[in-house]
């Protein structure tokens, strides 16, 4: 059955809070309430393909039509479209606020210019060659600065503008403090359909971030990259990749704003003033969205230039207030208030309208719930820590640990709060490092190993606290997972096979963040289960449901087998919830494992008592305690 899609605005960040966006851990604000998105159609992309088409046929019809004062406007509007659609890129769908952009643009500029002027290269092709320095230029940068985050990334590249700026200014090959010349015959009408091209490329190259897999990793990087990490996404590669890309139009724009102006030097193409207008101008229009960037450029540089033309003296007052009172009022950006009739929202990646029955999904995906090595048998050692401590400054949170989980088994461990339980599932997902001893997944270690490798090794897991990517929705936060490893089609019917299994059909649409603490613990579940794991952590993946939630996730775990999960452990508060499904119980105390053994024996053990559930009489098979901080 079809659902509609949650109404809200769209499932991006909002521009409201730059602030805010740099103090995150790479994360952009996002407006406030749902965020839930609209399912793709057909029709919808041949409406937004006309709308493009239009507005790209009307402005230059506008620019070189014109004078030749309106067709160096034009380029300007046309420069700070394509320079916008980059910084969202990086800082946008990746959540990585960059105020050093402008020395892509700076690079591409001076590249260009001395192609021009020593080799006698067309502008063009000079033009394109820069935009290629600029991407190959980009990929050590990144690689280098994306290690930085929030304010520090922001601050790094800043700093990085500065310094190449300096440096080029003291080089004689570059003009040095005089610039250089560039040859050439006043070509305005040519420069502004190759920036506009360039701006076209740019918007599209958005498009396929808002709607792909690539820009569902990017996303997820924004919203949380340690969790993004752990479903499968390469991170450090997603990043460096959406900066590469960030890079290249910049550089482009930055060589034919040179061959234009004919004149070029490091005040003006390094100049910060650039970067800290590009950001304006996507923060007013709409950060991460794929229409603000164009709506904020146009309107804000065509109102800017009339404030300068007709009070050249308060010109920069009255923008400024202009741009407070947009983001005030409207947080999301000027793109927020189409939203709110229900245009321009971003498409669910993938979204299906329909799910096919539960039996014929488990029928194509018969391959992949087979278990991954059919000849191993039950009882083979899976996971293995061995004497396992973590040390957090001075503070011991392991010590000495040892754990193992077989497969074909299920292990639930319990303890007190600040026992290191989760600690101890974080060591093994790599996660924190290790102060001693060794462990081992599937017989091979784990330690130095990314988290998205272990995910697609086949190691998932859930967190303490809920974690979902809040800017998506359900569906999307299944299909992310789903994708590690896979082709889409196969993706699509995991994660749609996973969505009926765990019951969320009548919630796959709405946005995550808007979701009840029992609901964002079983999109945790989904997310796990989605990466088709042969052993899944589950961290209190029970603790705050209903009856009806709770008995859904125990029949999840009954059923594991038959999901090609060859092995289950827990973290659980929820005694009477695990008695009947563990194996094994697992107890630690301050850091280490004090016993283990059967449910019925550990549960009666004085030492359990003593430790865990606090004096009196221990509890059975039967018992409907739930114990949390450590009392019954």
């Amino acid at each position: 059955m079809a659902h509609d899609p949650v109404p809200g605005p769209e499932a991006e960040p909002a521009g409201g809070s730059l602030v805010a966006s740099l103090m995150g851990r790479g994360r952009t604000a996002r407006s406030a309430g749902s965020t839930g998105g609209r399912l793709p159609s057909t029709r919808s992309d041949v409406v937004q393909v006309l709308v493009l088409v239009a507005v790209v046929g009307a402005f230059l019809a506008w620019g070189l039509l014109g004078t030749p004062a309106r067709n160096q406007l034009a380029i300007d509007v046309a420069m700070f479209v394509a320079l916008a659609y980059a910084w969202n890129i990086i800082s946008g769908f990746t959540g990585y606020v960059s105020f050093g952009q402008v020395v892509f643009f700076g690079i591409g500029g001076f590249v260009t210019a001395e192609l021009i002027i020593h080799l006698q290269v067309p502008w063009f092709l000079a033009t394109v060659l820069g935009g290629l320095a600029g991407a190959l230029l980009a990929v050590p940068i990144g690689w280098v600065m994306l290690r930085l985050q929030g304010i520090y990334f922001a601050l790094g590249m800043f700093g990085l503008a500065f310094v190449v700026s300096l440096l080029l200014s003291q080089w004689e090959f570059t003009g040095g403090s005089t610039g250089l010349v560039v040859p050439g015959v006043i070509a305005q009408q040519e420069v502004l359909l190759g920036v506009t091209g360039v701006a076209v490329l740019a918007f599209l190259m958005n498009a396929f971030l808002a709607r792909s897999p690539f820009g569902l990793r990017a996303m997820a990087v924004r919203d949380d990259e340690q969790v993004a990490e752990a479903m499968g996404v390469p991170t450090t590669r997603t990043k460096v990749l959406a900066f590469t890309l960030s890079a290249v139009f910049p550089a482009l724009v930055g060589g034919m704003v040179a061959y234009n102006r004919a004149y070029i030097d490091t005040s003006t193409m390094f100049n910060p003033a650039i970067d800290l207008q590009v950001i304006v101008l996507v923060l007013a229009g709409g950060i991460g969205t794929l229409w603000g960037p164009l709506i904020g450029a146009v309107l804000l540089t065509l109102v800017s230039h009339e404030l300068a033309t007709a009070l050249p003296d308060h010109q920069l007052a009255l923008f400024g207030a202009l741009v407070i009172l947009v983001t005030i009022f409207l947080p999301g950006g000027l793109v927020s208030l189409a939203n709110r009739f229900g245009w321009l929202r971003r498409e669910i990646v993938r979204g299906p309208a329909e799910l096919p029955p539960e039996d014929e999904l488990e029928r194509a995906l018969a391959a992949a719930h087979a278990p991954r090595d059919a000849d191993r048998p039950a009882g083979e050692e899976l996971l293995v820590a061995s004497g396992v401590g973590v040390t957090f400054g001075g503070v011991q949170a392991l010590r000495d640990v040892d754990f193992t989980v077989r497969r074909g088994e299920t292990v639930f461990i319990i303890g007190a709060n600040g026992a290191g339980k989760t600690t101890l599932f974080n060591a093994i997902t790599g996660m924190v490092r290790t102060s001693a001893g060794t462990i081992s997944f599937d017989g091979l270690p784990v330690q130095g190993v990314r988290a998205h490798v272990l995910a697609r090794r086949g190691l998932a897991r859930t967190f303490q606290i809920p974690r979902p990517f809040g800017s998506m929705t359900v569906w999307e936060n299944v299909y992310l997972a789903a994708l590690g490893g896979r082709h889409r089609r196969q993706a699509h019917a995991q994660a749609a096979w996973v969505v009926q299994v765990l019951g969320l059909q009548d919630i796959r649409f709405a946005a995550s963040d808007t979701l009840a603490v029992g609901h964002r613990r079983m999109v945790e579940l989904a997310r796990a289960l989605a990466l088709g794991p042969s052993l899944i952590l589950l961290d209190e993946v029970m603790a705050g449901m209903s009856d009806d939630e709770l008995e859904r996730v125990r029949e999840a775990i009954r059923r594991m087998p038959s999901f090609g999960v060859d092995a289950v452990a827990g973290i659980e508060h929820v005694i009477k919830a695990i008695v009947d499904l563990a194996d094994e119980i697992v107890v630690m105390d301050r850091g280490s494992r004090i016993i283990s053994g059967e449910p019925n024996e550990i549960l009666r053990h004085p030492e359990v008592i003593r430790a865990y559930l606090g004096s009196g009489p221990g509890l059975g098979a039967g018992t409907t305690a739930t114990a949390t901080d450590g009392n019954p």
